[in-house]
């Protein structure tokens, strides 16, 4: 299976930004000063960001899974048929 590059990287980001907002939205519900909430929530973005990018710079630098060599068939004699 091979991705697209920085496809990790990119849904990383986007996954951290919805669960960041996702916090912050049930932080306020559940009573915490708006401030707090976001700073949690940025330090978690920054968090998951990090791993997402990180992830991304293991799996591009990393080495190629080897494919099994394809197996030739060997070339069909010709036929007395054919040679005349």
């Amino acid at each position: 299976m091979t991705l697209p590059p920085f496809a990790l990287a990119r849904y990383g980001v986007w996954t951290a930004l919805a669960v960041s907002a996702l916090s912050v939205w049930l932080g306020i519900r559940a009573g915490v000063s708006f401030d707090y909430a976001v700073l949690r929530a940025v330090f978690f973005f920054l968090i998951v960001t990090v791993m997402a990018f990180g992830a991304e710079a293991v799996l591009l630098t990393s080495p190629p899974a080897r494919r099994p060599p394809v197996a030739v068939p060997p070339p069909a004699e010709e036929s007395a048929e054919s040679a005349e």
